[in-house]
């Protein structure tokens, strides 16, 4: 790979979606140009890589062969391969330790495995969240498997998710990471981990500039990707902290075509 590719990592919910968790015509064809050029493209999200994987497949991106980051930067792979780049999970202890404390504040918490999410119960929380997601899942009353994340759900915003979050850094002695991905997630992943640490692999993985890199996202789990990357972009509707961390604020929204412009401007 030549020293000249440019790269672009862009989050999906909020960011590359729109409302309708479409792509929209004009961001598609800049995509299209930016793959011309020769640069690439790096999905990188919170959702589980089935997921991610199925929005690359209906949203025709699979053309780009893109890079996909699951799980917060936890499990990186390109499209279609089977061997991840690099792929990181909580121990059991920990998960198991998470598990009962937000057992403690009755919070909603669920993990996954490579297919499934793992749930301790179905219900609204799991309604809500498989809704957009569309991931199976299997009712385990028992943590056994390595999860690359864990989410807490609170769809009341009872402030709880904090009390949990301060719990969780102080009784891992920091071994695990606590940030919000919108009102109601909070994404439970190990604390070497995270958006920006993908991007830094993956350009040290792949030999491209720092200074040749992109980053668009719009909610507090993107900010270290912004921050990590040679230009951090964040749409009009990203949260205030998320525009004060970015190099550049769109002046539209994920719904028109926010990126566009910058994809064309920087071919």
């Amino acid at each position: 790979m030549t020293r000249d590719r440019k790269i672009f990592f862009f989050d999906l919910d909020g960011t590359l979606l729109n409302s309708e968790k479409k792509i929209t015509k004009d961001t598609y064809s800049a995509l299209e140009k930016w793959n011309e050029a020769g640069h690439l493209l790096a999905i990188s999200s919170g959702r589980p890589m089935v997921s991610i994987d199925r929005v690359v497949t209906e949203l025709k991106l699979d053309v780009f062969a893109p890079l996909e980051i699951a799980f917060n930067g936890c499990h990186i792979k390109r499209y279609g391969a089977e061997k991840p780049l690099l792929k990181y999970t909580i121990s059991l202890d920990d998960m198991r330790l998470v598990a009962a404390l937000a057992a403690g504040l009755d919070l909603y918490v669920h993990c996954y495995d490579d297919t499934h999410i793992l749930t301790p119960r179905a219900g609204r929380e799991l309604e809500f969240y498989t809704r957009v997601v569309k991931v199976p899942y299997r009712v385990c009353e028992t943590i056994e498997t390595e999860s690359c994340k864990m989410i807490c759900i609170d769809l009341d915003s009872t402030g709880r998710q904090q009390i949990l979050a301060e719990k969780i850094k102080e009784q891992t002695e920091g071994r695990l990471c606590c940030i919000m991905s919108n009102p109601w997630y909070m994404e439970i992943f190990p604390s070497y981990a995270g958006k920006g640490a993908a991007v830094n692999a993956v350009l040290s993985k792949l030999d491209i500039k720092h200074e040749n890199s992109f980053a668009a996202g719009d909610e507090q789990n993107d900010i270290s990707m912004l921050e990590s990357a040679g230009c951090g972009v964040a749409p009009s509707n990203a949260t205030e902290e998320v525009k004060a961390a970015a190099d550049l604020v769109c002046e539209a929204d994920n719904d028109h075509d926010a990126f566009a412009e910058v994809i064309l401007k920087n071919l």
